[in-house]
This record gives structure tokens, C-alpha cells and sequence, in this order.
């Protein structure tokens, strides 16, 4: 994964460069972004407010965690043929906001800190989800789209 992360822009890079037929954007992406980049403590964005966990730490209101559902394909075998499709809440809180400028558009990332499925997440016996910040794990996958958030 380390070597995936260290090697990808490059690889994009060239791939796209070489391909006649991308999009104005996808060379764009792979021109790479400018090297400012703006940070908030807060942003809206899907009908929410979300902020840092530091900006949480300053105020009443605590609008850093979020949830966000992973869907993937399950197989019960090699032979499976019928795959059935997966939805996996992870949770987690915010640690940056970042809006990253690409000259002709800008993109919004959350930098998150993720809590470990297996041992921070629970549910109580009246049915709500609780989560223990302190559990953490997937440190390898710190960033997603801040329209992914919920």
C-alpha cells in the first residue's frame, strides 16, 4: 500500500499523458494540483455542517465524526458466480479540511481518523450506534471526498 501511494501520481501522470483521448479534467488531475492549499476548520456541504476536531474542542456543538458506507462486492468461493453486494458503515472524526485547487476547479478532502470497526463500534441494547474515539485504526486511508461524508 506505502509503495501504491508513493508510486500512483506518477503512474497517473504517464498514463494519461500518453492517452489521446482523456478529458480536460483527467489532465488536470494528473497536471497535479497548486501547491496552496486552503484549510477551514469548518465546511458545509450534503445538508451538514462538519468541522475539525479541534474546531469540536472550542465549541459546544461537536460536528466532526461522520459515517461513511463502503459498498463492495462478497464471494462465497472462487466459483461464486453471483456475487452479493456489501454496505459497511466505518466511522470516524475529522482532523483537516482541505480544498484543493486544481486551477479550473477546486476539490474538498477531509483528512479523517478512522475508528476500528471491530473493537470501537457497538450498539446498545435500545439500538443506538456507539463509538469509541479512541479506537482507532485504517491509518492508511486518511483522505475522502468531503461529499462523501455523512
Amino acid at each position: 500500500m506505502k509503495n501504491h501511494n508513493k508510486t500512483f501520481f506518477d503512474w497517473f501522470k504517464d498514463t494519461i499523458f500518453v492517452d489521446e483521448n482523456a478529458s480536460k479534467t483527467l489532465r488536470k488531475l494528473a497536471d497535479g494540483p497548486k501547491r496552496n492549499v486552503i484549510t477551514w476548520q469548518g465546511y458545509d456541504i450534503n445538508k451538514y455542517s462538519f468541522y475539525t476536531k479541534a474546531q469540536d474542542e472550542k465549541s459546544t456543538m461537536q460536528n466532526s465524526g461522520f459515517t461513511l458506507r463502503a459498498e463492495s462486492q462478497h464471494f462465497t468461493c472462487v466459483h461464486d458466480h453471483n456475487p452479493c453486494v456489501a454496505s459497511i458503515p466505518y466511522f470516524g472524526f475529522i482532523d483537516k479540511i482541505w480544498e484543493v485547487n486544481y486551477v479550473k476547479f477546486s476539490v474538498c478532502v477531509f483528512k479523517c481518523k478512522w475508528v476500528d470497526n471491530n473493537t470501537g463500534v457497538r450498539t446498545d441494547d435500545v439500538g443506538f450506534t456507539l463509538v469509541d474515539l479512541k479506537k482507532l485504526a485504517y491509518h492508511n486511508d486518511p483522505f475522502i471526498m468531503a461529499e462523501q461524508a455523512k
